[in-house]
């Protein structure tokens, strides 16, 4: 009997087809050996061609944070709900809000599960998209039984995490867009208003305003040499790209943002409470307090923190307490450290270092706030007096021409 489906196969496509067999259930099973997983099967008819809006179009090859929590709730809801670990892959792997990244990522897990392997191991099999820290939560959660719990924490964790990578990416989106529409409006008036303002200048032997005469020269030295400005452009790519791919880069911007007052605190507030979140997750999830340190260092974003917490791992394995490399650093706050100092004393660890996290997310919060407050009037002036200023400018001497004619 023939059937026709429609599933996504092992690469997150969806596909569609006819398959013979001798029942619906035999039709399904034939599907999951080929890799494939049915989104429908209909008895005796060939599937409908997808209408191009509604086929699944993939952008990104790689696992966005927001994915990897969606796809964690998923799985948390459904572990809880004592399903078999294959079918509950399947099910999740057919949420239609995943991402096209996330789904074949599902997929590749659920095939190594089918292998006989562990739910962890077939996730640090996928690095690029489960993080060391995510994955020994998942083995801690296997061996004591309560990975629907652990799920549901990692879940609320990644959920913290994107909700203020948003939060900050919104703050930034304005003035991100108020630079571009200023460098844009320059371009603009560079490339066509310049060519055919500057002669009528010079002819009428009106002087050029400095601004005028400033973008004037830029723009004669790159269409007059446009070689030598094409070869220092990709120059200056390629090493970019070659710093970017030694880690030079990421160091140096590290360094930089450390050295500024204002972005001081606001990186400092941010690695501060993924470190205190990252590692009381980890503990209460009973991974060891060396092994936890050195996985939630390596979730840190600025490579600075990160060599800081590698000092402290060192310190811990030599016997010493948490709360001593971490104030010989000179990178965490006081308030951070006498709250940790105080959870090592009081065997309250975990719930000190969560306390931490939420005072210092808070603040973060506040903080960006404040400075989105203060940036966008303040670019918004700035542009508006540099823009406005050029183009006053060049209405200024038009003018003077119009007087020397007159005269």
């Amino acid at each position: 009997m023939r059937y026709g489906y429609r599933a996504y196969d092992a690469s997150g496509r969806l596909v569609e087809g006819e398959i013979v067999s001798d029942s619906r259930e035999t039709a399904l099973e034939a599907l999951h050996r080929r890799g494939e997983f049915p989104l429908e099967v209909r008895d005796g008819l060939i599937a409908p061609k997808t209408p191009w809006w509604e086929r699944e179009i993939v952008l990104f090859r790689s696992v966005s944070l927001s994915g990897l929590a969606l796809f964690t709730r998923e799985l948390a809801t459904l572990v809880k709900a004592d399903l078999p670990l294959d079918e509950t892959l399947r099910i999740v792997a057919l949420q239609p809000s995943l991402s096209g990244a996330m789904r074949r990522t599902t997929n590749a897990i659920l095939a190594r599960v089918l292998e006989g392997r562990s739910l962890s191991q077939a996730m640090a099999a996928e690095p690029d998209a489960f993080p060391e820290f995510y994955w020994r939560l998942v083995r801690g959660g296997e061996a004591s039984g309560t990975l629907g719990e652990v799920l549901e924490d990692v879940a609320g964790f990644l959920e913290r995490s994107a909700e203020m990578r948003s939060k900050v990416l919104a703050a930034l989106l304005y003035p991100a867009i108020l630079l571009t529409v200023a460098g844009l409006a320059i371009v603009a008036i560079m490339a066509i208003m310049l060519p055919a303002i500057v002669p009528l200048l010079r002819d009428s032997g009106a002087p050029l305003p400095f601004i005028v005469r400033v973008l004037e020269a830029i723009r004669e030295t790159i269409t007059g040499n446009w070689l030598l400005t094409f070869g220092v452009a990709a120059s200056v790519i390629a090493a970019i790209v070659t710093l970017m791919a030694t880690g030079l880069l990421s160091l140096v911007f590290s360094r930089l943002t450390l050295s500024l007052p204002l972005i001081r605190g606001l990186v400092m507030q941010r690695e501060v409470a993924r470190f205190s979140r990252t590692l009381a997750t980890l503990m209460k999830s009973g991974v060891p307090l060396l092994e936890a340190t050195r996985i939630a260092g390596g979730v840190l974003a600025n490579l600075t923190y990160r060599s800081v917490i590698e000092t402290v791992t060192e310190e811990l394995r030599q016997g010493a307490p948490l709360t001593r490399p971490l104030t010989a650093s000179g990178y965490f706050p006081e308030v951070a450290l006498r709250l940790i100092a105080v959870g090592e004393k009081t065997g309250q660890l975990e719930t000190m270092l969560l306390r931490v996290a939420d005072i210092f997310e808070a603040s973060l919060q506040r903080q960006l706030d404040r400075v989105t407050a203060l940036i966008t009037p303040i670019l918004t002036l700035a542009i508006g007096f540099l823009v406005g200023g050029l183009i006053v400018s060049v209405m200024g001497a038009l003018l003077s021409i119009n007087e020397l004619a007159i005269n």
